[in-house]
């Protein structure tokens, strides 16, 4: 039998250079070369370097918190894939998550033979055509697996990293790139490296059946997923031949279905080379010694040959061509233009175009479709790869109004930008917007790693790749006249999205294996890795004048103050107790805020003005709460809370106006009751409050008909009549914040705040399951019950329950129902707290599957729920997990005053987490674990809310899990 699996040629290569080498990097170091930065004008400071071998390094140093951000990136997408084997790029994502010869195995002497022949079974399968061969060969697949399963440690990765305080280990796939994600304390540096070394250089496919059924889930929710459907047909017909268009990032479902593991090896021997990878890190990281680390562990790394990339010369469209696709939701359309790639030199003349047909406030499309009310909804949006770029326009109809007309005022709004028809204010205003982005962008370890990573992908230099913005400011009316000219003449895809049923293909599941893993095992290699010494960091708990102020006035404001300690860019918030459940007329009210004027402004002209301050205006609703929210430059900060103080206390709003916005608001809900995910939102609000579910007490369509402007405006009027809860980030003073509070507050009189309304959670004695009937690819389950209320005495330990029980892929819930029995891509599970005292904690479990493994799906969910499989070693994982969550987490400086507020609101004095980080120290023994779980989770009659194909569930096998209600959309959404 020929060994397809691991030791076939860049394996022994690396093998060869890894033998050299010892556990925690004696390698020797092969060097490196500084290649750009830091420029004197960069506000990254970024320091690049490339290795002896190839490997380019990034880094940026941020001292904000002691942690790093650190991504590797692939140039190897979705675009590289055979066109005869689509998906491998996104396969290749998911399959390096699954450990290395010596990481995620308990014993890889053993475990190898089983991995080839499973990998050999896999090609004769590939290749075989008989359907009845083919099934026998599965079987036998089915029974290699389970032996290897034996010697796997699933998931170690994420193990390893959550022990060690890491958070967001994730990966994306792309059209031309695959990068690797995760957020880690910056005394793991090291640590990081040794594992992320090994990973890439001799990654192991084991548990390989599982996570096929993993991005066979996926795949289902893409099917199902109406946005997609339509983006997928626009971008084949705009791209007839290059695999931006031709190949979708998941792949083709003929493709998913027959795997091929020794076509996803040679993928890796191709494209997974040093010199086409990339480490970019941003953190509180010290340059020499971050270098010194990484060619230690990654100059071990060897090269590849890489191949001259293809080129796919597309034909000119001629004139309109159109797709159309169908899916019960809002009719949509979808325009498509073929513009330049990245590094072209109308890049930025069109990124400007973009953002003077939609910024989200004053743009053409904002102000003459959306703030008019001459469509439901639309914008814009540009993709630019590195072989051509594409412009995107859509829009949604109003009620009556036909998708062709919806596309005729889109491309309207072309016509004027190729006119020259646009105010020259807004070029100016576009750069303010730039420049304030990337102001807040930058607070991001994550955004400044994304920003380097973006200009590798499209092969940038970062001299030229950080001065985009400057670029940007010499772009002028003509070169926006004379992109709009060139690229939005009357060749375009037109894709129209009908309102009517779609019949969507559905990967269904092969017999998977019975799989045994025992997930509390180690490998040699993470116990050493665990292992090596980390310098202490020590947690930091918010300290009143410190690290915020927190003010109480005499009219019964409150304000909480924090500084922000990067740049001039302020973050406002004015919150006052009066939500929805107060008066259902407050969403609506807060709706028509937004598209209103004021006695002195049009509503347009106040959106400009909006947008000339270079200030973000928002509102919004909640049950409870209704809060105003500014963000701009603090120099604008006077001007712009005297525009919003215009805008609350002289509103000025047409009738026309808000009839339009009732139609759309009527148009919206209809639209609501054939969305899946509104569906099941309403669902599980009616299994769980039954008639004061959110969606059944919102007002009455006839009430909505009833509404004038001049009630919704007292409304909002006297909702801010409450005592404001003011919270301020920025560099102004608390003084200067409060005077000007002072100055603008509208209340002639301050009202007594009403009643606070704690949502009603139904307790059964029983399971019982609501089933609502929805032609779907997945089924949506939810499964809930209602604890005890909010209390701090169990903060701790339910912390501890949900890193232990929940904690991303190391926790109970994705181990035992995605990885050993593949039943989802999405599940997740959380003990949520209270938002008060007097709110109800609720345990609630989430899981998407096929209709066909529902039954097992419910019942394995619920047995995790009530029989907590308790482990030693699981546990210490757990509990390391959140100390050092709580050693390396910061709260950050914009989050700290709605922080202070929530405590405040659950009667907390700050900052109660330094005595639940003192409990879960002293907690070494389990019990303090297995006692949570025994008073607050087992044995709870569950409320489980389905929605998916009736025809496709056994139904007769639901009800052996609870008493079964089949439910109808009536039921749930409010007439």
């Amino acid at each position: 039998m020929t060994n397809v699996y691991l030791f076939h040629k860049k394996q022994h290569r690396i093998a060869r250079v890894f033998a050299l080498c010892v556990l925690f990097g004696q390698a020797a170091l092969a060097g490196y070369t500084p290649i750009g930065g830091p420029y004197p004008d960069d506000p990254l400071q970024a320091h690049i370097y490339r290795l002896d071998n190839g490997l380019e390094v990034y880094l940026s140093v941020n001292r904000d918190t002691p942690r790093f951000y650190a991504e590797i990136a692939v140039r190897a997408g979705s675009k590289h894939d055979p066109p005869e084997t689509t998906g491998l790029a996104h396969y290749m994502e998911h399959l390096l998550f699954k450990g290395s010869t010596r990481l995620g195995t308990l014993d890889y002497t053993r475990e190898k033979p089983l991995l080839d022949r499973i990998a050999a079974l896999y090609e004769r399968h590939f290749e075989e055509t008989d359907p009845e061969k083919r099934r026998a060969i599965y079987e036998e697949i089915t029974r290699a697996s389970t032996e290897a399963a034996v010697y796997a440690a699933p998931n170690e990765l994420d193990r390893v990293y959550r022990a060690m305080g890491g958070r967001g280990l994730n990966a994306h796939t792309w059209h031309e790139e695959v990068v690797y994600k995760i957020d880690l304390p910056i005394n793991c540096l090291e640590h990081w490296a040794v594992i992320e070394s090994d990973r890439f250089a001799r990654p192991v496919f084991r548990l390989f059946q599982t996570e096929l059924e993993t991005v066979y889930e996926e795949m289902n929710r893409a099917l199902d997923n109406k946005d997609r459907i339509i983006q997928y047909a626009v971008n084949a017909a705009l791209f007839k031949k290059h695999p931006y268009g031709q190949q979708p990032t998941l792949g083709h479902v003929e493709h998913l279905k027959n795997p091929s593991i020794k076509r996803l090896l040679d993928f890796y021997d191709k494209w997974y080379g040093a010199n086409n990878m990339a480490i970019f890190i941003s953190g509180d990281i010290d340059l020499e010694k971050t270098m010194e680390i990484i060619d230690r562990h990654f100059s071990a790394w060897s090269p590849v040959e890489l191949p001259e990339p293809p080129e796919w010369e597309e034909d000119p469209l001629n004139g309109r061509e159109e797709v159309r696709v169908r899916y019960e939701a809002e009719p949509f359309v979808l325009l498509a233009f073929r513009t330049a790639p990245r590094g072209h030199p109308d890049a930025e003349p069109l990124a400007m175009l973009d953002m003077i047909l939609s910024n989200s406030v004053a743009g053409l499309i904002d102000l003459n479709l959306n703030q008019r009310q001459r469509a439901r909804d639309a914008g814009s949006f540009p993709m630019m790869m590195n072989d051509y770029g594409a412009q995107y326009l859509y829009g949604v109809p109003k009620d009556g109004q036909t998708l062709e007309e919806v596309e005729a005022l889109l491309l309207e709004q072309l016509a004027l930008i190729r006119n020259g028809e646009f105010a020259d204010w807004l070029i100016p205003a576009i750069i303010n917007e730039y420049r304030k982005r990337e102001k807040t962008a930058l607070e991001s370890d994550a955004n400044r790693a994304s920003m380097m990573r973006r200009a590798w992908i499209g092969f940038e230099p970062w001299e030229r790749a950080h001065r985009v913005i400057e670029r940007m400011a010499t772009v002028t009316r003509d070169d926006v006249i004379r992109v709009a000219n060139a690229y939005f003449g009357g060749s375009y895809i037109a894709g129209l999205r009908e309102d009517a049923p779609h019949d969507p293909p559905k990967v269904e599941k092969p017999p998977l294996p019975d799989i045994t893993i025992d997930p509390t095992l180690q490998s040699v290699f993470a116990e050493e890795v665990l292992a090596m010494p980390m310098e202490p960091i020590e947690p930091v708990f918010l300290e009143a004048g410190e690290h915020y102020q927190r003010r109480e006035e005499d009219d019964g404001a409150v304000f909480y103050h924090a500084d922000n300690p990067l740049n001039d860019v302020f973050g406002l918030s004015i919150v006052v107790d009066f939500g929805v459940r107060q008066d259902n007329r407050m969403a609506i009210a807060a709706r028509l805020f937004q598209r209103t004027g004021t006695e002195r402004l049009s509503a347009e002209e106040l959106k400009i003005a909006w947008y000339r301050l270079g200030t973000d205006f928002s509102i919004n609703v909640s049950d409870n709460e209704t809060s105003l929210s500014l963000s701009g430059l603090d120099s604008e900060f006077d001007a712009s809370v005297s525009l919003l103080m215009e805008m609350l206390t002289q509103p000025k709003t047409d009738d026309a106006t808000l009839e339009e916005l009732k139609n759309i608001i009527l148009a919206q809900r209809a639209d609501a009751r054939k969305d899946p995910q509104q569906i099941s939102s309403a669902l599980v609000e009616y299994n769980r409050s039954g008639a004061a579910s959110a969606y059944l007490t919102m007002l009455p369509s006839p009430a909505v008909r009833a509404l004038t402007a001049g009630e919704l405006q007292e409304l909002l009027r006297r909702a801010f009549s409450h005592p404001w809860r003011v919270l301020y980030t920025g560099t102004l003073p608390l003084d200067a914040v409060a005077e000007t509070a002072k100055e603008y507050h509208i209340a002639e009189e301050t009202l007594t705040p009403p009643p606070y309304y704690a949502q009603p959670v139904r307790r059964v004695e029983s399971n019982e399951i609501y089933f609502l009937n929805r032609e779907m690819a997945q089924t949506h389950i939810r499964l809930e019950f209602g604890s005890v209320p909010y209390s701090p005495e169990i903060s701790a330990a339910a912390q501890l329950y949900n890193m232990y029980f929940a904690g991303g892929m190391a926790g109970i819930v994705f181990q035992e129902l995605r990885e050993k029995r593949a039943l989802a891509y999405v599940v997740g599970a959380r003990y949520v707290p209270g938002a008060r005292r007097a709110d109800a904690n609720i345990m609630l479990g989430v899981i998407q599957t096929q209709a066909d493994k529902t039954i097992e799906a419910v019942a394995a969910f619920s047995d995790l729920m009530d029989n907590l499989p308790l482990s030693a070693e699981r546990y210490a994982f757990a509990r390391n997990a959140t100390l050092n969550d709580y050693r390396a987490n910061r709260v950050g400086f914009r989050a700290v005053p709605g922080v202070i507020l929530d405590w405040d609101r659950r009667g907390l004095e700050p900052d109660p987490r330094r005595r639940w980080y003192k409990e879960i120290m002293g907690a070494e023994d389990m019990s303090f674990l297995a006692d949570f779980h025994q008073n607050y989770i087992a044995d709870n009659a569950k409320l489980v809310s389905i929605v998916g194909e009736e025809a496709r569930v056994d139904m007769a096998a639901l009800e052996t899990l609870g008493s079964v209600r089949t439910i109808t959309v009536d039921e749930v959404f409010v007439e």
